[in-house]
C-alpha cells in the first residue's frame, strides 16, 4: 500500500470508509465519512510529510439509486512529493451537506461553489455560497442531477425591475428598482443629486471588449482603486459535461474543441488521454512524437494570439500584427495536417487521425529557422517600452504562496515562482525524451508571466525541433479494433470494415467500469479530465477542470489595491478564454 494511504488509515481508523490503489492508472483514492472530511483535509494540507498544498479540483456525482445519492469528490496535489490523491465523501438527498474547505484551500471558494450550483450541495461555513454558472433566480433545480432533463425545462429570466421593451427609459420608477441595485441603474440619472462619492459600484462587462463580451466583474471602488472584484460568470454555459453524458466517449471528441477554442488541439489532447488512462491504452511511438510536435505548435499558437491581445489591449498595436503574421504560417501547416484552423478535431483515441506529410515537415522545419528572431523581436518592442513596462511592472502580484493555495496553474503558478509543469511532473507523449527547462520568474507580476509565456515558446521551438530530428517510423493510431475504427480506405472497400466501423461511431465501445483523472499541460495551465465509468458506453460522469475557471477565483484576490484600467490588464495577464471556464 503506498505510503499517503497507509498514514490516513493509521491517522484516521474510524473516519476511512476505504482506502484504494489503483495500479493500472496510478491513482490513489480514499473515501472517508462526511463528518470526518474537513479533519482529514486539514492534516492533507498541513502535514510536512504529506504537503498537499496545491488544490486541483472539486467536483461531484450523482447516485439516486444510493442511500447516500451524492459523492463529493476533492482531487489534491502535493507539489513537493509530486503525489495526487482523490478524496470522496457521501452526502444523502435529504440533507446535501458537507464542510466546506475554503479556509484551508483559498481555491475551493469558487469550485465549492460551482458544486452547489450544479449538484445543491452545500458547504457549511462557505463564505460566499451561491449560484455561480447560473443566474441567481435560476429556480428548476440543479443540471448535473440525473434527475435533470438534458435539454432543460424552458426556464427563463426575470428581471423585474427593468422596463419592458414598449416601455421608455424615462418611465423607470426608482421605487420600482430593488434597493441593493440602485447604485447600479440610477448612478448618475438624479440632476437633483450633485453630490459626489469616492465609493462606487461599477459593472465592467459583459459587453466590454477586453472581457469579450461573456464576462461581468463588479468593481466596488474607493475613487479609482478596487476595493472588491466580484467576477460574474456563466454567459456562455454550454453543459458540455451534461451533453457528455448523453454522448459516446467518441462522440464528445468534437465538444472538448469548442472549451478552449483559441487553442482546440489541446483540448483534443487532454480528452483522449484521460480516455486512453480509462481503458489503459498504449499509443504508438510516432503518434506519441506527433501529438507533442502538434501540441507544442498549438501551444506556440496560444501565446502569439495571448502577447497580441494583451498587448492590444495595453495599447500596443504593431505586436498584434506581428504575432498575427507567425500564427498564419503555424495555420497554414494545421490547414494541411487536418483540413481546419480553429476547432481541428485531429487527436484520436489511440494515437491521430493522420500522418505528417513531407511538405508538413519542410513547412514546420522552415518555421523555426526564423521563429526564434521574431520572438526577439517582439521582446525587443515591449521590454523597453515604458508604457508596457508601467502597465505590467508591479501589477497584479501574487505571490508563490497564495497562487499554490489558490490552485493556479501554468505561467500564472510558473510567474510566482513556482516550477509546476505536468509535462515535467508526469512526462506524457515524447515530453521524456527531448531536452528543455520550464522557464520560471521571480516577482509574480504581470511582466513576469510575460516573460515566462516568451521564453516558453523558445522552449516550445526546442522540443518541436528535437522530435522533428527523433521522428520514428510505424502507425500513427493504435491496433485495436475493441476501440480504434479501421482505416477509412477499408471502410470504403470491405463490408466487414464497414459494419465495424458503423457499430464503434454508433454504439461506441465500453471501458471497464473505474474512474480516473489525467492532467495535461495545456498553454493556460492544468486542464484536467476526470472520467467515471460504469462499464457502458457514455461516460456515467465526465468533469473538465479548466484553469481559465480555477483562475478567475483569484481575480478578486489579485485586483485588489490596483486602478480600474488595471483590470483589462490582469484580465489578460491570465489568457483567459471564456468559452473553457464557463463549459
Amino acid at each position: 500500500m503506498h505510503r499517503v494511504l497507509e498514514t490516513l488509515q493509521s491517522k484516521f481508523p474510524s473516519t476511512m470508509v476505504s482506502v484504494r490503489e489503483d495500479q493500472m492508472r496510478g491513482d490513489l483514492s480514499v473515501q472517508v465519512s462526511a463528518e470526518g472530511l474537513s479533519e482529514v483535509a486539514k492534516f492533507l494540507h498541513d502535514d510536512p510529510a504529506l504537503a498537499f498544498d496545491h488544490i486541483t479540483d472539486i467536483c461531484s456525482a450523482d447516485y439516486p439509486d444510493d442511500l447516500e445519492r451524492f459523492e463529493v469528490i476533492y482531487h489534491f496535489l502535493s507539489l513537493p512529493t509530486g503525489t495526487r490523491i482523490r478524496v470522496k465523501a457521501r452526502v444523502p438527498e435529504e440533507n446535501p451537506s458537507i464542510a466546506s474547505v475554503s479556509h484551508i484551500w483559498k481555491g475551493a471558494n469558487f469550485l465549492e461553489r460551482e458544486v452547489f450550483d450544479l449538484m445543491g450541495i452545500r458547504f457549511e461555513g462557505h463564505p460566499d455560497l451561491r449560484r455561480i454558472l447560473l443566474p441567481e433566480d435560476f429556480d428548476e433545480g440543479y443540471p448535473l442531477r440525473k434527475d435533470f432533463p438534458a435539454e432543460g425545462k424552458g426556464w427563463r429570466s426575470n428581471f423585474d425591475f427593468l422596463p419592458k421593451l414598449d416601455e421608455p427609459v424615462s418611465a423607470w420608477n426608482e421605487a420600482d428598482i430593488p434597493e441593493d441595485q440602485r447604485h447600479v441603474f440610477m448612478a448618475g440619472d438624479s440632476p437633483e443629486s450633485s453630490k459626489r462619492t469616492t465609493e462606487l459600484l461599477l459593472n465592467m462587462g459583459p459587453q466590454h471588449p477586453a472581457t469579450h463580451g461573456v464576462l461581468r466583474v463588479v468593481l466596488e471602488l474607493d475613487g479609482e482603486r478596487v476595493v472588491k472584484a466580484t467576477p460574474d460568470l456563466g454567459y456562455l454555459h454550454r453543459g458540455v459535461e451534461k451533453l457528455a453524458e448523453g454522448l459516446t466517449y467518441m462522440q464528445i471528441l468534437p465538444h472538448t474543441d469548442r472549451l478552449d477554442y483559441v487553442c482546440a488541439m489541446t483540448n483534443n489532447y487532454a480528452y483522449v488521454r484521460a480516455v486512453e488512462k480509462l481503458i489503459g491504452m498504449t499509443v504508438p511511438e510516432r503518434a506519441e512524437y506527433i501529438r507533442t510536435i502538434v501540441a507544442e505548435m498549438q501551444r506556440i499558437l496560444g501565446h502569439l494570439f495571448w502577447l497580441g491581445t494583451q498587448a492590444l489591449d495595453i495599447g500596443a498595436m504593431t505586436v498584434f500584427f506581428w504575432t498575427f503574421r507567425e500564427r498564419e504560417v503555424l495555420l497554414d501547416l494545421f490547414e494541411k495536417l487536418c483540413g481546419a484552423r480553429l476547432t481541428y478535431n485531429y487527436y484520436r483515441i489511440g494515437g491521430v487521425d493522420s500522418d505528417f506529410t513531407p511538405e508538413i515537415i519542410e513547412g514546420l522545419k522552415g518555421f523555426l529557422k526564423s521563429f526564434p528572431q521574431h520572438i526577439h523581436e517582439y521582446d525587443v518592442l515591449l521590454q523597453r517600452n515604458r508604457i508596457w513596462v508601467a502597465r505590467t511592472k508591479g501589477v497584479a502580484v501574487i505571490s508563490g504562496e497564495d497562487a499554490i493555495n489558490f490552485g493556479l496553474t501554468g505561467p500564472v503558478l510558473r510567474g510566482s515562482g513556482v516550477a509546476y509543469d505536468v509535462r515535467k511532473l508526469e512526462p506524457y507523449g515524447a515530453y521524456d525524451k527531448v531536452d528543455w527547462e520550464v522557464p520560471i520568474g521571480k516577482d509574480g507580476d504581470t511582466y513576469d508571466r510575460y516573460w515566462i509565456r516568451i521564453e516558453e515558446m523558445h522552449q516550445s521551438a526546442r522540443i518541436i525541433q528535437q522530435c522533428l530530428d527523433q521522428l520514428p517510423d510505424g502507425p500513427v493510431i493504435a491496433d485495436n479494433p475493441q476501440v480504434v475504427p479501421p482505416p477509412k480506405p477499408q471502410v470504403m472497400r470491405d463490408m466487414e470494415s464497414l459494419i465495424h466501423h458503423f457499430i464503434l461511431f454508433t454504439h461506441g465501445f465500453k471501458p471497464p467500469k473505474g474512474e480516473t483523472y489525467c492532467a495535461t499541460e495545456v498553454p493556460k495551465g492544468e486542464l484536467g479530465f476526470f472520467l467515471i465509468s460504469d462499464g457502458g458506453p457514455r461516460p456515467y460522469r465526465m468533469k473538465i477542470r479548466s484553469p481559465s475557471f480555477v483562475h478567475m477565483g483569484a481575480f478578486d484576490h489579485m485586483a485588489r489595491g490596483y486602478l480600474i484600467a488595471d483590470i483589462v490588464t490582469i484580465f489578460g495577464s491570465y489568457d483567459i478564454v471564456m468559452g473553457e471556464c464557463d463549459r
